[in-house]
């Protein structure tokens, strides 16, 4: 039951996460401002070279990874007893963090800027990594 419940906030929380990243995929196409509901630091991070990796734009590599991690939710619903989805989980959310680390540590040390919605959209990553851990936890007590 508990897992099941992790599982279901892991989704609502990756489409939330891919809320966000739609949305600043769409206000990065835009050419004017951006709608950042602090300060400028969303339009300093987005005219950075740091908006792309490997030439492609953050906010779709935002969207792959929530679209892949609702995927493995909903993959685990259907197979809540296969363990190998949940270490699935975990590695992807572990890896979808330690990105979001990585641009924190760029827009703090190297841009000198955060986005509201980069910032948001690695929390949420936090959170899908806290209920990852606590679900592959509980998978494995068991």
């Amino acid at each position: 039951m508990l897992l099941r419940f992790c599982n279901r906030l892991i989704f609502i929380l990756s489409l939330l996460g891919l809320t966000v990243s739609a949305f600043l995929f769409y206000e990065y196409s835009l050419s004017g401002p951006m709608n950042c509901p602090v300060g400028n630091g969303c339009d300093i991070v987005r005219a950075s070279p740091y908006s792309k990796f490997l030439g492609i734009s953050l906010p779709i590599l935002g969207i792959i990874f929530y679209a892949f991690m609702a995927g493995l939710s909903i993959w685990r619903t259907k197979n809540i007893q296969d363990t190998r989805f949940t270490g699935l989980q975990l590695l992807s959310a572990l890896a979808g963090f330690a990105f979001g680390v990585y641009l924190t540590l760029l827009e703090a040390f190297v841009i000198g800027a955060y986005c509201f919605w980069c910032v948001l959209s690695f929390i949420i990553s936090g959170v899908v990594l806290l209920f990852a851990v606590f679900s592959w936890r509980k998978r494995h007590e068991n």
